[in-house]
């Protein structure tokens, strides 16, 4: 299916919720919801947290993001701040479960899109991996995965396809809401530019 296509089919039912950032929505207000972070104030509670991230970014190992919108909720949600480590990938590939940062492709950047602008995913499959959603079940290599970190299963089928060498497949833990491998395909691992460590949330700042 081409891309065009694919995303039209993502637009939220009866307008869905307003924080939500569907593809088409977001290739057209994406230079919106890019705010500056507001001073740190963090209660006693994330002090030790956040020391040790300010010490990652001393040494320019870390760095804090914005998130915009719910794709990823329930784990993380908007207005919260997530930290971004850069060291694990220089060591190791990407793994099936993995946060990742990344630059967004060339297919999301054909709509628009700055090619600096930076999203958040999970990693469901790997090179040579095979990956289809059937019945609303996810399903790598012909196992269905237990996902306790998803907002609901997912309201579509998706054909079974093989994942090509230095690409992975994310998707958001909000199924139902992201913007991500189903609609613009495999990721290249090139793209990636971080993996989530921990956050902050947005009581934190207040």
């Amino acid at each position: 299916m081409a891309v065009g296509g694919l995303l039209r089919g993502l637009v939220s039912p009866a307008g869905g919720a307003a924080a939500w950032l569907p593809c088409h929505e977001l290739f057209a207000s994406w230079h919106h919801w890019l705010p500056s972070l507001p001073r740190l104030r963090p209660p006693a509670s994330d002090g030790f947290k956040l020391l040790f991230v300010l010490l990652l970014f001393s040494a320019a190992l870390a760095e804090v993001r914005y998130i915009a919108s719910s794709s990823m909720a329930p784990t993380l949600r908007p207005g919260d701040r997530a930290v971004a480590e850069k060291v694990t990938y220089l060591f190791r590939r990407p793994s099936i479960g993995d946060i990742v940062f990344f630059k967004v492709p060339s297919a999301v950047q054909n709509y628009g899109v700055n090619k600096d602008v930076v999203f958040i995913k999970r990693v469901l499959a790997t090179p040579g991996d095979f990956i289809e959603v059937r019945q609303g079940q996810l399903i790598v290599n012909g196992i269905a995965l237990k996902e306790h970190y998803t907002a609901t299963h997912a309201l579509y089928t998706m054909e079974a396809m093989r994942l090509p060498e230095g690409h992975v497949f994310v998707m958001g833990d909000n199924r139902n809401n992201s913007c991500d491998s189903r609609a613009w395909g495999p990721l290249p691992i090139a793209n990636i530019v971080g993996r989530y460590m921990t956050s902050f949330t947005r009581s934190s700042f207040q």
